[in-house]
């Protein structure tokens, strides 16, 4: 699983089990063997391998990976095996493969963190595809953010900054590289490391990052997950390589939003 989600309104964790093709909602305060509170589990859910998720607290629902290329919607209290009030499903939508979900309640928006990338190479249309809050069906996305001058190359998970419609996304940036001196394949490119990119919300097309954190000195190689405080203005990540947290203290990305950056110049690194 890859979507944990607290909710700190109901005090509630909200947990995907992708081997059991269900959605599991414990009190914020279990401990040990405590049973959930409510179980989402059944045929009529259309839930196979649920693996990411989130609940928008604002309109009491919440958005579920169903693992088989399709984005669930559900109240936030469904329980058994209740059927989705919508779904974004279909060719035109270019799901394929979530690995994170989030929603902009202010702005009646849903991201998906969509991977596509095909063989060993940066030919890639993993992006981040833009619904509206309420599309149902076999809906095309209202905006794609995506193409080389993104620099996503196999996309993990994504969170907003709703005030400030600021998207904070993790792209582990790399592929399987055959490494001569040891004569095999190792899973990353020490030469091409992951980073955490900052896009804005009504961004659409082929658009670099407005800021990033990567670098020798970030100590990030595979950055797997991102969770952010405004109130701090700091950003976590964990990285799958290094197995570790990485916590960035980022005020500018928080302050105001960055500019757009200059054709042919690039973006503001992290420290």
């Amino acid at each position: 699983m890859h979507g944990i989600f607290y909710d700190p309104v109901h005090d509630e964790m909200v947990v995907p089990v992708a081997l059991a093709g269900a959605v599991l909602t414990l009190r914020g305060g279990t401990t040990g063997g405590e049973a959930p509170i409510r179980v989402l589990q059944g045929p009529k859910t259309e839930l196979v391998q649920p693996d990411t998720l989130y609940v928008d607290v604002r309109h009491d629902e919440m958005i579920v990976d169903s693992g088989d290329d399709a984005v669930l919607v559900f109240a936030r209290t469904a329980s058994g095996d209740t059927p989705p009030l919508r779904r974004l499903k279909g060719s035109h939508t270019k799901i394929r493969n979530p690995y994170g979900l989030t929603i902009d309640s202010t702005r009646d928006l849903i991201f998906v963190a969509n991977r596509t990338e095909t063989g060993e190479t940066r030919e890639s249309t993993d992006g981040i595809l833009v619904f509206n809050r309420t599309d149902d069906g076999d809906v095309a996305p209202r905006a794609v953010i995506a193409g080389p001058r993104t620099g996503i190359l196999k996309i993990r998970q994504i969170v907003i900054d709703e005030p400030r419609g600021q998207l904070f996304v993790t792209v582990k940036n790399n592929v399987e590289f055959y490494d001569v001196e040891a004569g095999r394949f190792t899973p990353w490119n020490p030469e091409r490391t992951g980073f955490i990119g900052v896009w804005d919300a009504t961004d659409d097309g082929d658009v670099p990052p407005r800021g990033v954190i990567m670098g020798p000195a970030s100590g990030l190689i595979w950055p797997a997950g991102v969770a952010i405080n405004p109130d701090t203005h700091e950003v976590y990540t964990i990285d799958s390589v290094g197995n570790a947290l990485f916590i960035f203290e980022m005020p500018e990305f928080f302050f105001r939003k960055p500019a757009p950056p200059a054709p042919g110049a690039g973006a503001s690194s992290g420290r």
